[in-house]
């Protein structure tokens, strides 16, 4: 064999400058075993031009100071030639070594063959997608690597998608017999399968550039039979008219004529199907693949009986929204985003004065913009959007705007209703009834907010009790995460009870609902990195799924996005991003949800929001804390949305259509955020915050925000109301 495949043996790579220095000499004047000694003393397997050339001058092969005769030659680009001294062209365009060597090398040799193959038992060849200069030699990191390079007598193929040197071996399953392997590189980087005896090998790229190693198969027959694959040119440069590799004239297979099955998509990029899926490398952290718990047996799930009667009356992702017209194609972006916004807060405006005008107390309703057409003596009530409040020294000035004016807005500090200035958030939508002055101001003497009706329809009672559970801010991949806690929990679900009661609680249990913040995200708040168990935002939803698979198949859960969550940031948030939350999709108990979203369990409404308005109302609303969060909860209800003030801590998207009023009253209002469980009734409203299942986090101690962990509320889906809470939190470390 030549000098490449003998150092492909012996797990070693070799650039295309290097193989020119020493392909001459090789089996002449010096062994494999001298060249590997030499390398290894050096701490690399690539062995690039300057390190031949060291080690040909150490050899007396070259004498100290002397040029090189035709030794190192920069890549040059397609369509350059090369100096005789170096290589020679066959008749069909190929580069033929000078040492005779009969392995044809490919015209763009300014990239590596990076080859790579393990003795022993089994053995096979890879190409890596990666380029090394060949100024600076590759030094193997730390964690045995160097260890690896030198154990010659056994090892396992792997395929490294990056940068050399990252690998993971690959244990074949019992009964799996693995074809021989081969691996070709595309132009663009990407390593492409090659089908051989009805095998076909997975395509890998790296994601993010990050560098990802890749577990293959190890072939049966031993490192001496594997073979390099004999480049044929087109062109005179192996490249097809789009400027990727031919899959039918590039490669020929080595030797078993098997040509690479590619296929190209949109802009030529090439497109490898794969049969089946590659085993991940192991992680230094737990994803939860070993929590398995099944149902206790013998346990009797009454819930199982009772029929299924849910279904999702509200989500983002099925709210239509127009695309903004402009006036000509010359329209400014900025110009867009205005008209984008202005068209947002004129459906607030539109949905709003609908629910206000529901309140007969308000009598006849005008446009800010009429008001010169009425009496001063006569009493009137205009409806529109705070701009802007402030206190004077006699009471409390507003500015409001509708679709057809703006107006001052006065009401007397001795008025026992303006102590709803303080109730009032900027880019609420309120009604005003009392007179015009003719002078540009309107003298309030009362103020009505949306809020909700003081009744409610009662509704028709269930055959049989039938529970749900509420969560929120699971926070899956942080340190803090309470996951022995959440284990007893998944394990009380499956019917590891205490007592008759507790028994009876979980047999009905029907409907789970998670309001966001399911895992913990990266790079959420400061410092949050150095607090994660999960550093890696995919695990991060491999180990929720790994955990929620465990709920009981007759538990239907709801899982709506947070803040944390691998999904848009502004609100509202129409669901998780798929390419992040694909596990999830697997939990054949499971329905996405929007943030907000609205649940119909039984004929009872549930209103699921996360709860970021939360922030808001702290923000403005007097005697508000974090600590409480129902009564800023209750503040949002009133106000009929869940996150009314524009450019605050809140963002929000820039949708023409306003999807965060309170259009309809719920019997339950439930939200999270803040860690805090809470929970509160008003006018028939059941509003509950579901707490965490997170301790304390360094970043909470700053803010002074004190959770309280693994409390699982417990409601009866018939009332709207609490059944029960269990708790968990001894379970739960740093409570």
């Amino acid at each position: 064999m030549g000098l490449v495949e003998d150092l492909l043996t012996n797990r070693y790579l070799i650039t295309p400058s290097a193989y020119y220095l020493l392909s001459d000499y090789y089996k002449k004047d010096f062994t494999l075993a001298e060249l590997i000694k030499f390398a290894k003393a050096r701490g690399a397997f690539v062995i690039d031009s300057s390190m031949a050339e060291e080690f040909l001058r150490k050899k007396g092969i070259l004498s100290a100071g002397a040029p090189v005769e035709g030794g190192v030659h920069e890549p040059l680009e397609f369509g350059g030639e090369f100096s005789e001294e170096v290589s020679s062209t066959d008749e069909n365009g190929a580069h033929v070594a000078p040492s005779g060597d009969s392995t044809p090398m490919p015209a763009n040799v300014g990239e590596i063959l990076a080859l790579e193959s393990r003795p022993g038992s089994g053995g096979g060849t890879s190409i890596s997608t990666g380029t090394v200069s060949e100024s600076t030699p590759v030094v193997p990191s730390s964690g045995g690597l160097e260890e690896e390079t030198s154990d010659f007598s056994g090892g396992k193929s792997f395929v490294s998608t990056g940068t050399a040197g990252a690998g993971v071996p690959h244990e074949p399953s019992p009964g799996e017999t693995a074809p021989e392997e081969n691996e070709v590189e595309d132009s663009s980087g990407g390593t492409l399968p090659v089908e051989r005896e009805g095998y076909v090998e997975e395509a890998q790229e790296d994601v993010g550039g990050v560098e990802s190693a890749i577990e293959q198969p190890a072939p049966e027959e031993s490192p001496s039979e594997v073979s390099v694959p004999e480049a044929s040119i087109e062109n005179g440069n192996g490249y097809n008219g789009n400027g990727y590799a031919d899959s039918e004239e590039y490669y020929e297979g080595n030797g078993n004529g098997v040509k690479p099955k590619i296929v190209y998509g949109d802009y030529g990029v090439p497109i490898a199907y794969t049969a089946e899926e590659v085993p991940e490398e192991e992680k230094s952290y737990s994803v939860y693949r070993d929590v398995v718990i099944t149902p206790k047996e013998g346990f009797h799930y009454r819930a199982k009986e009772i029929p299924d009667e849910w279904e999702v009356a509200f989500d983002v992702k099925n709210v239509k929204f127009e695309v903004p017209k402009v006036k000509s194609a010359a329209s400014k972006e900025g110009e867009i985003v205005i008209k984008v916004y202005a068209d947002y807060f004129r459906s607030r405006l539109r949905k709003m004065r609908r629910i206000l005008r529901e309140n007969p107390e308000l009598g006849s309703v005008i446009d800010i913009g009429k008001l010169s057409y009425v009496r001063g003596e006569d009493e009137v009530t205009i409806i529109g959007l705070i701009n802007s409040k402030r206190e004077t020294a006699k009471g409390y000035m507003f500015e409001v705007e509708d679709n057809t004016g703006v107006i001052k807005v006065f009401i007397n500090r001795n008025n026992s209703e303006s102590k709803k200035f303080f109730q009032i958030m900027p880019d609420v939508v309120v009604a005003f009834k009392g007179r015009y002055s003719g002078r540009g101001i309107f003298f309030a003497n009362r103020i009505f907010l949306p809020d909700v009706p003081k009744f409610k329809r009662t509704k028709p009672p269930l055959e049989e009790k039938v529970y749900a559970v509420l969560l929120s801010d699971i926070h899956v991949g942080s340190n803090k995460f309470c996951e022995k806690a959440f284990e007893k929990f998944l394990e009380w679900l499956n019917g590891e009870v205490n007592n008759r009661k507790e028994e009876e609680l979980v047999s009905r249990i029907k409907y789970m609902i998670l309001a966001g913040d399911v895992v913990d995200g990266i790079g959420i708040y400061p410092g949050q990195y150095n607090e994660l168990e999960i550093p890696d935002i995919f695990d991060q939803y491999e180990a929720l799924y790994n955990l929620l698979r465990n709920v009981p198949d007759h538990i239907t859960m709801f899982i709506g996005p947070g803040n944390h969550d691998a999904a848009r940031t502004a609100l509202p948030q129409p669901g998780f991003y798929d390419e992040y939350a694909r596990p999830l999709k697997k939990l054949k108990n499971a329905v996405m949800i929007s943030n907000p979203a609205v649940v119909r369990l039984h004929g009872r409404d549930f209103l699921i929001a996360h709860g970021r308005g939360i922030e808001d109302v702290v923000n403005f609303i007097p005697n508000r804390s974090h600590h409480r969060p129902a009564e800023a909860m209750l503040d949002l209800l009133k106000l009929r949305h869940l996150a009314p003030t524009f450019g605050e801590k809140v963002p929000i998207a820039p949708d023409p259509e306003d999807t965060l009023v309170i259009e309809s009253v719920p019997d339950l209002f439930q939200a999270g955020h803040v860690h805090v469980m809470e929970y509160k009734i008003y006018n028939g409203v059941f509003l509950i915050n579901s707490g965490t299942w997170q301790a304390q986090t360094e970043f909470q101690k700053m803010v002074n925000i004190v959770p309280t962990p693994a409390r699982v509320p417990i409601i009866d889906v018939e009332t709207a109301r609490l059944r029960a809470v269990v708790s968990f939190d001894q379970f739960c470390e740093g409570v």
